[in-house]
């Protein structure tokens, strides 16, 4: 039983990257946007991650080209895909990203 909860967590993994794995567009590419201002930097204190969560929103405005999706974007950041994952839903929260439909 315990080998078999350990493949289903691994399949959800996979299935979760499968199914938001996409590619984004940075709204405001010619200048960094103001990450404080929008109060995106106070919305993770108190954590002990804030700094990964600020790094990651950093990592998917630089590489939100429209070229490159969140699994590209994770392995190149080394962090895992749920974090570029929920960094990516706090900036499509506050307009500075749009999906790309393919």
């Amino acid at each position: 039983p315990a080998y078999l909860a350990d493949s289903l967590v691994k399949y959800l993994a996979v299935l979760d990257i499968l199914e938001n794995n996409k590619k984004y567009r940075n709204n405001n590419p010619k200048c960094e946007p103001q990450l404080g201002r929008r109060g995106l930097y106070a919305a993770f204190g108190g954590r002990k991650d804030a700094s990964q969560y600020e790094m990651a929103m950093l990592w998917v405005l630089n590489y939100s080209d429209g070229a490159h999706n969140l699994l590209e974007i994770a392995e190149r950041s080394d962090f895992e895909f749920q974090v570029i994952r929920g960094a990516t839903e706090t900036l499509l929260k506050n307009d500075l990203l749009e999906e790309v439909l393919e």
